[in-house]
């Protein structure tokens, strides 16, 4: 049976006031919804119980682990850094990680964290490791190439993968991608601009934008009911009348055009579109843009999609009361890795981590916002959609409570 990991503000708060006479203690909870009947059950609870403040960061331990003992395993798989720590983003996800599993895992999750080394060379001993420990899903937080050795194994050989670094553009089997990038926050973007889709759409790109990249943010384009007129790129140097030159057939022809990138060229690219002077042309930005972008002429108007943000608030004073620094969307993917996994475990026991029910229709509801994994692995999540008005993001809708 397919759920939805429901972080609902409102609901969570009439659940507590109905149940305070039963529970004196008690946080945000997790309400798992079932999409056939319709119905809540309350779960695990995100609650912000003493026993969760017991937190311990065995910081420097080869092999940390938290959670039940005898709880379903799931293996976090990362790298340390040069001094022997998990830095940055990393680290933050290994918070977020910890931090889910003391407040959803119910001592039914074990997190076992793994420290892969340099280099892919270990990742078959890890996941082999896993296997025979009998862990019911690996997250990882890896960079591509040991990413892809993971996804490379037979998903007979081990437990599904939730990738939590950058997205893979072919995964192969049981492979799924929790993080969002700008292709994801394009789509959305165009998705806005052309809300009954059947639009005619251009790219602008970066020159370095990969070829993987560029496959999928095609594909994302035709898939959400456009028109893909193709795509165009611009060096750090071009002028906004080089790139008008070089780009003028893709941009005179599309309703819809994306600029995608993270640098202040963007301003000269958005010049280079408004000269050609299209009438009702569209612009479509991206979460990557720089907030100095903003201030440009040029992007008044253009449509930008966001993370949903709201839910992470949940869970933000927690997480920096046991961590001591701020949440970060790195940590927010953690903990909701782990709101998947415990989610589905404590309601339908250890075998429930399924390639069917991580990939049921109605999504997963978490600190991220909505979302759901498509036939590919690919994350598809309802992002809030702004307007570039004053120099600032203006939000011009929330996003939608189901796909």
């Amino acid at each position: 049976m397919p759920f939805a990991i429901s972080l609902s503000l409102s609901l969570l708060t009439d659940w507590l006031r109905r149940r305070q006479h039963r529970r004196p203690t008690g946080g945000a909870v997790l309400v798992l919804c079932a999409s056939l009947a319709g119905c809540q059950m309350n779960g695990a609870g995100l609650s912000s119980n003493s026993k969760n403040d017991d937190i311990k960061m065995p910081s420097t331990a080869i092999d940390e682990t938290y959670g039940g003992d005898s709880g379903t395993e799931i293996t976090l798989l990362m790298r340390k850094g040069a001094a022997g720590l998990y830095e940055g983003p990393a680290r933050d996800v290994r918070d977020g990680a910890v931090l889910g599993v003391g407040e959803l895992g119910n001592n039914q999750i074990r997190l076992r964290v793994k420290d892969v080394g340099q280099g892919p060379a270990g990742i078959a001993a890890q996941v082999a490791a896993a296997k025979g420990r009998n862990a019911a899903l690996i997250v990882s937080y890896l960079p591509p190439a040991e990413t892809a050795a993971i996804a490379a194994i037979s998903p007979a050989q081990r437990p599904p993968l939730l990738n939590l670094a950058s997205a893979m553009a072919s995964t192969g089997g049981d492979v799924f991608n929790l993080a969002s990038d700008e292709i994801d926050s394009a789509t959305e973007g165009v998705k806005a601009a052309g809300p009954g889709g059947h639009k005619k759409v251009s790219a602008l790109v970066p020159a370095d934008f990969s070829p993987s990249d560029s496959t999928r943010l095609s594909n994302a384009i035709w898939n959400s009911g456009n028109t893909f007129m193709g795509l165009g790129r611009y060096n750090t140097s071009d002028q906004a009348a080089d790139i008008l030159t070089k780009n003028r057939p893709l941009i005179q022809s599309a309703e819809i055009v994306v600029i995608l990138g993270n640098t202040p060229e963007i301003g000269a690219v958005a010049s280079a579109v408004r000269s050609a002077a299209i009438p009702a042309q569209a612009v479509v930005g991206t979460n990557r843009w720089p907030q100095s972008i903003y201030a440009v002429s040029a992007v008044a108007g253009a449509f930008v999609a966001t993370d949903d943000t709201q839910s992470s608030g949940l869970i933000a004073e927690r997480y920096q009361r046991h961590f001591n620094h701020p949440l970060t969307t790195s940590g927010a993917y953690g903990y909701d890795a782990m709101a998947i996994a415990s989610g589905l475990i404590r309601s339908q026991g250890p075998q429930a981590i399924t390639t069917a029910n991580l990939m049921n229709k109605v999504g997963f509801r978490g600190t991220t916002g909505l979302f759901r994994f498509n036939a590919a692995g690919m994350v598809e999540r309802k992002m809030v959609i702004n307007t570039i008005d004053g120099g600032k993001l203006k939000v011009a809708a929330q996003p939608t409570q189901s796909f």
